[in-house]
Protein backbone atom coordinates (compact mmCIF):
# COMPACT_ATOMS: atom_id res chain seq x y z
CA UNK A 1 0.00 0.00 0.00
CA UNK A 2 2.99 2.01 1.09
CA UNK A 3 4.49 1.97 -2.35
CA UNK A 4 1.34 2.39 -4.58
CA UNK A 5 0.59 5.61 -2.36
CA UNK A 6 4.45 6.47 -3.62
CA UNK A 7 4.29 5.51 -7.15
CA UNK A 8 0.71 7.58 -7.44
CA UNK A 9 2.22 10.81 -5.46
CA UNK A 10 5.68 10.53 -7.84
CA UNK A 11 3.57 10.04 -10.79
CA UNK A 12 1.37 12.81 -9.92
CA UNK A 13 4.18 14.89 -9.71
CA UNK A 14 5.42 14.41 -12.44
CA UNK A 15 2.33 14.99 -14.20
CA UNK A 16 1.60 18.17 -12.80
CA UNK A 17 5.45 19.51 -13.61
CA UNK A 18 5.15 17.82 -17.65
CA UNK A 19 1.75 20.15 -17.51
CA UNK A 20 3.53 23.60 -16.34
CA UNK A 21 2.92 23.10 -12.82
CA UNK A 22 6.85 24.38 -12.29
CA UNK A 23 6.15 27.36 -14.90
CA UNK A 24 3.06 28.26 -13.22
CA UNK A 25 4.77 28.99 -9.77
CA UNK A 26 7.80 31.07 -12.12
CA UNK A 27 5.42 33.36 -13.55
CA UNK A 28 3.24 33.51 -9.93
CA UNK A 29 6.84 34.58 -8.54
CA UNK A 30 7.36 36.61 -11.37
CA UNK A 31 4.24 38.64 -10.88
CA UNK A 32 4.25 38.97 -6.85
CA UNK A 33 7.74 40.47 -7.01
CA UNK A 34 6.72 43.13 -9.80
CA UNK A 35 3.81 44.05 -7.62
CA UNK A 36 6.03 44.26 -5.20
CA UNK A 37 8.33 46.63 -6.21
CA UNK A 38 5.09 48.80 -7.38
CA UNK A 39 4.61 49.40 -3.59
CA UNK A 40 8.18 50.05 -3.17
CA UNK A 41 7.90 52.64 -5.77
CA UNK A 42 4.85 53.85 -4.40
CA UNK A 43 5.96 54.70 -0.64
CA UNK A 44 9.01 56.72 -2.18
CA UNK A 45 6.94 58.83 -3.95
CA UNK A 46 5.11 59.38 -0.83
CA UNK A 47 8.28 59.93 0.98
CA UNK A 48 8.62 63.14 -0.97
CA UNK A 49 5.48 64.76 -0.34
CA UNK A 50 6.07 66.07 2.72
CA UNK A 51 9.41 67.80 1.73
CA UNK A 52 7.03 69.01 -0.95
CA UNK A 53 5.01 70.25 1.40
CA UNK A 54 7.67 71.83 3.84
CA UNK A 55 9.37 73.68 0.64
CA UNK A 56 5.38 75.37 0.46
CA UNK A 57 5.19 76.32 3.19
CA UNK A 58 8.48 77.83 3.68
CA UNK A 59 7.88 79.94 0.43
CA UNK A 60 4.60 81.36 2.37
CA UNK A 61 6.41 82.07 5.46
CA UNK A 62 9.32 83.68 3.52
CA UNK A 63 6.66 85.69 1.99
CA UNK A 64 4.61 86.75 4.88
CA UNK A 65 7.90 87.71 6.76
CA UNK A 66 9.02 89.98 3.40
CA UNK A 67 5.77 92.20 3.60
CA UNK A 68 5.82 92.74 7.56
CA UNK A 69 9.22 93.45 7.58
CA UNK A 70 8.47 96.20 4.34
CA UNK A 71 5.45 97.37 6.11
CA UNK A 72 7.96 97.53 9.89
CA UNK A 73 10.54 99.64 7.78
CA UNK A 74 8.78 102.06 6.48
CA UNK A 75 6.42 102.46 9.59
CA UNK A 76 9.52 102.94 11.34
CA UNK A 77 11.25 105.22 8.99
CA UNK A 78 8.15 107.36 8.67
CA UNK A 79 8.59 106.69 4.82
CA UNK A 80 5.52 107.91 2.90
CA UNK A 81 3.39 105.56 0.40
CA UNK A 82 1.82 102.59 0.97
CA UNK A 83 3.76 99.35 2.12
CA UNK A 84 3.01 96.80 -1.32
CA UNK A 85 0.02 94.57 -0.44
CA UNK A 86 0.25 91.14 0.93
CA UNK A 87 -1.29 88.23 -1.29
CA UNK A 88 -4.88 87.98 -0.82
CA UNK A 89 -5.99 85.32 1.75
CA UNK A 90 -7.68 83.03 -0.96
CA UNK A 91 -4.71 81.79 -2.54
CA UNK A 92 -2.96 80.42 0.58
CA UNK A 93 -6.50 78.55 1.44
CA UNK A 94 -6.64 77.39 -2.12
CA UNK A 95 -3.08 76.01 -1.11
CA UNK A 96 -4.09 74.60 1.89
CA UNK A 97 -7.28 72.56 0.92
CA UNK A 98 -4.88 71.27 -1.73
CA UNK A 99 -2.45 70.41 0.90
CA UNK A 100 -5.18 68.12 2.76
CA UNK A 101 -6.58 66.46 -0.38
CA UNK A 102 -2.94 65.67 -0.91
CA UNK A 103 -2.14 64.23 2.52
CA UNK A 104 -5.34 62.73 2.17
CA UNK A 105 -4.30 60.39 -0.94
CA UNK A 106 -0.86 60.22 0.43
CA UNK A 107 -2.88 58.12 3.18
CA UNK A 108 -4.77 56.13 0.39
CA UNK A 109 -1.73 55.05 -1.19
CA UNK A 110 -0.19 53.61 2.22
CA UNK A 111 -3.41 51.84 3.16
CA UNK A 112 -3.53 50.81 -0.42
CA UNK A 113 0.27 49.31 -0.51
CA UNK A 114 -1.06 47.41 3.14
CA UNK A 115 -3.82 45.58 1.11
CA UNK A 116 -1.65 44.28 -1.81
CA UNK A 117 -4.42 44.95 -4.00
CA UNK A 118 -3.90 46.00 -7.69
CA UNK A 119 -6.97 47.79 -8.43
CA UNK A 120 -6.75 49.84 -5.08
CA UNK A 121 -3.11 50.68 -5.37
CA UNK A 122 -4.04 51.72 -8.71
CA UNK A 123 -6.68 53.64 -7.39
CA UNK A 124 -4.77 55.34 -5.07
CA UNK A 125 -1.57 55.94 -7.43
CA UNK A 126 -4.17 57.94 -9.66
CA UNK A 127 -5.55 59.76 -7.09
CA UNK A 128 -2.04 61.34 -5.43
CA UNK A 129 -1.04 61.95 -8.84
CA UNK A 130 -3.51 63.99 -9.26
CA UNK A 131 -2.93 65.39 -6.62
CA UNK A 132 0.42 65.94 -6.46
CA UNK A 133 -0.49 68.26 -9.78
CA UNK A 134 -3.06 69.95 -7.79
CA UNK A 135 -0.93 71.03 -5.18
CA UNK A 136 2.28 72.01 -7.43
CA UNK A 137 -0.05 74.09 -9.78
CA UNK A 138 -1.86 75.83 -6.95
CA UNK A 139 1.34 76.60 -5.09
CA UNK A 140 3.29 78.08 -7.67
CA UNK A 141 0.29 80.60 -8.36
CA UNK A 142 -0.38 81.69 -4.66
CA UNK A 143 3.62 81.57 -4.11
CA UNK A 144 5.88 82.01 -7.90
CA UNK A 145 8.72 82.80 -6.12
CA UNK A 146 8.78 78.70 -5.79
CA UNK A 147 10.24 78.12 -9.14
CA UNK A 148 13.58 80.15 -8.24
CA UNK A 149 13.61 78.13 -5.02
CA UNK A 150 16.24 74.95 -5.57
CA UNK A 151 14.68 72.68 -3.08
CA UNK A 152 11.37 73.21 -5.08
CA UNK A 153 12.96 72.88 -8.24
CA UNK A 154 15.15 69.55 -7.28
CA UNK A 155 12.04 67.84 -5.68
CA UNK A 156 10.51 68.35 -9.59
CA UNK A 157 13.17 66.25 -10.75
CA UNK A 158 12.62 63.72 -7.76
CA UNK A 159 9.31 63.75 -8.48
CA UNK A 160 9.40 63.07 -12.50
CA UNK A 161 12.36 60.33 -11.91
CA UNK A 162 9.78 58.74 -9.28
CA UNK A 163 6.73 58.65 -11.69
CA UNK A 164 9.20 57.18 -14.27
CA UNK A 165 10.45 54.50 -11.98
CA UNK A 166 6.51 53.77 -11.04
CA UNK A 167 5.32 53.67 -14.92
CA UNK A 168 8.01 51.33 -15.12
CA UNK A 169 6.81 48.78 -12.28
CA UNK A 170 3.84 49.46 -13.24
CA UNK A 171 4.34 48.16 -17.02
CA UNK A 172 6.68 44.81 -15.61
CA UNK A 173 4.27 44.09 -13.20
CA UNK A 174 1.17 44.02 -16.17
CA UNK A 175 3.44 41.94 -18.16
CA UNK A 176 3.80 39.82 -16.09
CA UNK A 177 0.24 39.61 -15.42
CA UNK A 178 -0.11 38.88 -18.94
CA UNK A 179 2.24 36.37 -19.07
CA UNK A 180 0.63 34.77 -16.44
CA UNK A 181 -2.90 34.79 -17.18
CA UNK A 182 -2.17 33.68 -20.49
CA UNK A 183 -0.58 30.23 -19.79
CA UNK A 184 -3.04 29.22 -17.13
CA UNK A 185 -5.41 29.29 -19.47
CA UNK A 186 -3.60 27.33 -22.45
CA UNK A 187 -4.25 23.64 -22.48
CA UNK A 188 -2.74 21.47 -20.42
CA UNK A 189 -1.54 24.28 -18.34
CA UNK A 190 -5.36 25.05 -17.73
CA UNK A 191 -5.91 21.63 -16.37
CA UNK A 192 -2.91 22.04 -13.75
CA UNK A 193 -4.05 25.62 -12.77
CA UNK A 194 -7.44 24.11 -11.82
CA UNK A 195 -6.10 21.40 -9.97
CA UNK A 196 -3.80 23.14 -8.27
CA UNK A 197 -6.27 26.26 -7.35
CA UNK A 198 -4.19 29.22 -9.48
CA UNK A 199 -6.26 32.26 -10.26
CA UNK A 200 -6.59 34.56 -12.51
CA UNK A 201 -4.33 37.75 -11.28
CA UNK A 202 -5.83 41.43 -11.66
CA UNK A 203 -3.68 43.85 -13.52
CA UNK A 204 -2.44 47.32 -12.42
CA UNK A 205 -4.90 49.55 -14.28
CA UNK A 206 -6.27 53.37 -13.03
CA UNK A 207 -9.69 53.72 -12.85
CA UNK A 208 -12.05 55.29 -15.56
CA UNK A 209 -11.26 59.25 -15.50
CA UNK A 210 -8.13 59.10 -13.99
CA UNK A 211 -7.02 60.24 -17.31
CA UNK A 212 -8.41 63.71 -16.76
CA UNK A 213 -6.06 64.31 -13.79
CA UNK A 214 -3.77 67.91 -14.14
CA UNK A 215 -0.52 67.38 -15.59
CA UNK A 216 1.64 67.99 -12.76
CA UNK A 217 4.24 70.83 -14.11
CA UNK A 218 7.91 69.69 -13.39
CA UNK A 219 9.06 72.32 -15.81
CA UNK A 220 12.09 74.88 -14.97
CA UNK A 221 11.90 78.51 -14.78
Amino acid sequence: MRISRLTLALALGASLSGCGYNQIQALDERANEAKSNIGVELTNRNQLIPNLVATVKGAANFESSTYTGIARERSGSGQQGAAPAAPAGAPAAQVQQAQAQLQQAQQQVQNAVKTGNPGQMAAADAAVTRQIGTYINVAVEAYPQLRATQNFTALQDQLAESENRISVARRDYNTAVREYNTYIRTFPQAITARVTGAQRKEPYEAPAGSEAAPNVDFSKP
